[in-house]
């Protein structure tokens, strides 16, 4: 049983937030501490370098944010490490195997992967319920088994469970291609008359992207994690063009 953890976390519109504080409150209640520290904010270096590490993001256009990948290789080296990873995500991904390539890199024991499907947040159609209750029972059972599997100290494993494409991820990780693409498809707007000028996306957005002026101002940086939309109290965000999109945070929230 490890007695103290780091980790690491991004969440946009809540998946991977909902279910990494299921895996927290597991560690916790069997005695180990656990600290918590949102990606964004950059790692911390500390005296004790061997406390164990679980990083956990969401899978975004087969791989993930540019920012999270930027934070994973900057991580520092080590000499065996303990890490594990709890990845959320729909229905595909292609991070699995480069993560762990560049973690062993680095110097790290990729100790185990969990992938979690969840709830899509980004809804094209009305949302079904019950199929969604059903993936977030899942979701939480799987959690909790791997949450069990850490705070025994065990090897999982590295294995890659749900296929996606790697080549996608690629483009994803080393070129702007797949983020342009996203940025002319979905590029996110204020309903001006909606909005109440609260800041909270402007405080939320991991890369800095929206400013306040005279109305609510998104840049050319998006990376698609939805948290602004999402956690609107207005519901003033919106895919240009496509407001028959809707963003929705965690149903488990």
């Amino acid at each position: 049983m490890y007695k103290e953890m780091d980790v690491y976390y991004f969440s946009g519109t809540g998946n991977t937030k909902f279910i990494m504080d299921k895996v927290v409150q597991t560690l916790e209640e069997k005695g180990a501490r656990i600290n918590s520290y949102p990606i964004e904010k950059g790692y911390i270096e500390k005296k004790d370098k061997d406390i164990p590490l679980i990083l956990a993001f969401p899978v975004n256009s087969q791989s993930i944010s540019p920012f999270i990948w930027k934070f994973l290789k900057r991580l520092p080296r080590t000499g065996g490490k303990r890490v594990y990873a709890l990845v959320t995500l729909n229905d595909s991904s292609g991070i699995i195997k480069p993560l762990g390539k560049l973690l062993e890199n680095k110097g790290y024991d990729p100790a185990g992967v969990c992938e979690i499907s969840l709830p899509n947040n980004m809804l094209v159609k009305p949302a079904d319920e019950s199929q969604d209750s059903e993936r977030l029972v899942k979701g939480i059972e799987k959690a909790l088994k791997f949450a069990d599997i850490i705070a025994e100290g065990k090897n999982a494993g590295w294995i890659q469970e749900y296929k996606g494409s790697g080549f996608v991820s690629f483009l994803s990780r080393y070129t702007g291609l797949t983020w342009f693409s996203m940025r002319a498809l979905l590029k996110l707007k204020t309903d001006n008359e909606l909005c109440k000028h609260c800041g909270l996306c402007v405080k939320q957005c991991p890369v800095g992207n929206i400013r306040e002026a005279d109305y609510m101002r998104h840049g050319n940086r998006c990376e698609f994690c939805m948290r602004c939309a999402a956690n609107c109290p207005e519901k003033a965000i919106f895919i240009k063009g496509k407001k028959s999109i809707s963003i929705r945070k965690s149903i488990g929230l």
